[in-house]
């Protein structure tokens, strides 16, 4: 299509925290992190809870990073173009029973983020009745699933302007409904996702900004994986939430010009 793409690589340099421990629980949420040059990774942790514990009111989170297994952060910076058609939400089809065992992408996502061993309202197992989730946003713990909203961490409108305008109605679902990244997903309080909405870290960033080293990563991965694209501003925005990293990220910076 006659574009042209410049690389250059840019790295953050962040001023070390307090090490979390490495045995919690919610570590096994994220995928098991690898080495990336210059770079050793860590998995993101939270406090070890029982089936017997009452939740926490938050849950401690810590600025360490998790990446997929030989992952390298890699963002392509764009400008939007002004022709694309509107995005529509219908054109978006979720939750869907991929795998044909009565948990659609919502249920085996609230399975996967609990941090103990969900229940079911019946023997079926096709619904989640209750386990604890601590909202990555906030850190607030939540048991009820009905409380949570599933949030994708790219919102489906952002997307849209990224690239996605121009994909089929499977490539659309699949990513609606995308379990193969554990950040792509959220189970996050209600409250949270309506406040970001569709937006991007350039509007908005979790109030918990001990979440932000994460958030940035997965926020790149997602874009990376799907070969959507990032503005100036979002760019601009990651980067600085990069910087609260405990660790050297280094990402590769392409841009369409």
């Amino acid at each position: 299509m006659g574009l042209v793409f410049l690389a250059a690589c840019t790295s953050e340099v962040v001023t070390p925290v307090d090490q979390p421990d490495p045995t919690s629980t919610l570590a096994a949420l994220f995928a098991t992190a690898t080495s990336i040059p210059t770079t050793t990774l860590m998995p993101t942790t939270a406090p070890v809870l029982s089936p017997t514990m009452e939740p926490p009111p938050t849950a401690v989170a810590t600025n360490s990073i998790a990446l997929m297994p030989g992952g390298r952060l890699t963002i392509t910076v764009a400008v939007v173009p002004s022709d694309m058609p509107d995005y529509d939400r219908d054109d978006w089809r979720h939750w869907t029973d991929e795998d044909g065992d009565c948990q659609d992408a919502r249920q085996e996502a609230l399975i996967e983020e609990s941090v103990i061993p969900v229940t079911f309202e019946s023997s079926s197992e096709c619904r989640v009745d209750a386990g604890i989730w601590i909202g990555p946003y906030t850190g607030i713990s939540v048991t009820i699933p009905r409380s949570l909203d599933m949030d994708h961490m790219v919102p489906l409108a952002n997307a849209h302007k990224s690239g996605a305008w121009a994909w089929d109605a499977d490539r659309r679902e699949s990513f609606a409904n995308d379990l193969s990244y554990p950040g792509h997903l959220i189970a996050t309080t209600a409250s949270a996702n309506r406040s970001k909405g569709a937006r991007g870290p350039e509007d908005w960033k979790p109030p918990d900004n001990s979440y932000w080293c994460q958030y940035a990563v997965d926020w790149i991965t997602i874009k990376d994986r799907w070969d959507l694209t990032a503005t100036d501003e979002e760019w601009k925005a990651l980067r600085d939430m990069l910087d609260t990293c405990d660790q050297l990220v280094e990402v590769e910076v392409k841009e369409i010009i």
